[in-house]
């Protein structure tokens, strides 16, 4: 069952002093510790005590802010700890949130649908949009595919309930070809790659930084039908409730980072490119050609996801209709959690 958003963020309200003044205290009370009756020496720090837990994927926006180290040093002087944990792809991280053994994470538009349909409680923190030049469908240099129209009786591989799939599934909708008329195969974008290379599937809806590479080595048509999408920082829903300061650094430190890595791509890339075994040269395009900006979730973002929902929900991908406003905060709720 969902917290009621005037409950869960009820104790956000007396956040009222901004993190620098925080930040300012706890300088003071170090430099002058026997001013016993000054108020800022004998606050305690707002995350005193406090552990972050965060997953993260590869080569992404919070494995960034991981490696820097800033926001592990801004929690640290704020008297508390981060844990950061790897996770493979969106769906065990939100499973692992659901568990209760994490409290933040960055997760594609799709993996959000499938957990808050499976009962996951979390709140859509912030939102990052990506480029339609971030995903599409491939095929051969040498197919008879030509057009979308042509994918109907065709075998598309993609990675199931990824965005990739909701790229297919919106691109048969709009031309009126039905989901039984295509044989979809679920395969992890490494053995989609090795099943498309060798001829066993006839397409491949694929994102990037997979989809720079097979672009840089040529022999592939693009069906020019990739849309915007979204990837989400998500938070617990006890997170929200219980450490509203905590949500609100992190989400800040995530804006920093955006902005710093616009000035830094060349960095970025040369530090991801062994760990994802991608030529810095193609990842660097690839973060190029993506923002980096964290924004606020609002309702034309919630309407976004609730046609994310609904197109699954009508392939039977999901077995029941979700509302995502569900998992929305209400807009009084969310200025509070939210940097500014």
């Amino acid at each position: 069952m969902y917290l009621k958003r005037r409950t869960v963020l009820s104790g956000l309200i007396g956040f009222s002093i901004p993190l620098i003044a925080a930040s300012c205290a706890s300088n003071s009370s170090n430099q002058a510790g026997s001013s016993s009756d000054s108020p800022a020496a004998n606050s305690p720090s707002p995350l005193a005590g406090t552990t972050v837990r965060i997953g993260y994927q590869k080569a992404t926006e919070l494995d960034l802010l991981r490696s820097r180290g800033n926001l592990d040093k801004r929690i640290q002087q704020l008297g508390g700890t981060i844990e950061w944990s790897l996770f493979p792809s969106g769906p065990p991280m939100l499973e692992a949130m659901n568990a209760g053994k994490i409290d933040f994470g960055g997760v594609g538009e799709s993996p959000p649908i499938f957990s808050q349909a499976a009962g996951g409680q979390f709140y859509y923190a912030s939102v990052t949009l990506l480029a339609p030049e971030t995903q599409d469908v491939v095929v051969s240099q040498n197919s008879a595919i030509q057009s979308p129209a042509d994918l109907k009786g065709k075998k598309v591989a993609l990675q199931k309930g990824s965005s990739a799939h909701y790229l297919l599934l919106k691109v048969l909708e709009e031309n009126n070809i039905d989901v039984s008329e295509v044989e979809v195969v679920s395969l992890s974008p490494a053995d989609a790659r090795a099943a498309f290379e060798q001829g066993n599937v006839d397409a491949w809806s694929i994102w990037d930084p997979f989809l720079a590479v097979v672009q840089a080595n040529g022999n592939i048509r693009e069906l020019k039908v990739g849309r915007e999408r979204r990837t989400f920082f998500l938070s617990a829903q006890q997170f929200a409730e219980t450490q509203p300061e905590s949500l609100k650094v992190v989400l800040d430190e995530a804006k920093q980072n955006g902005e710093w890595v616009k000035q830094n791509i060349r960095e970025v890339a040369e530090r991801f490119s062994k760990d994802i075994k991608v030529d810095v040269v193609i990842l660097e395009e690839v973060y190029k050609r993506r923002s980096w900006d964290i924004l606020p979730v609002d309702e034309t973002v919630q309407q976004a996801q609730q046609q994310v929902a609904d197109i699954f929900y009508k392939a039977q991908v999901i077995s029941k209709s979700i509302q995502v406003k569900e998992a929305f905060l209400a807009a009084s709720d969310y200025t509070k959690i939210f940097p500014s």
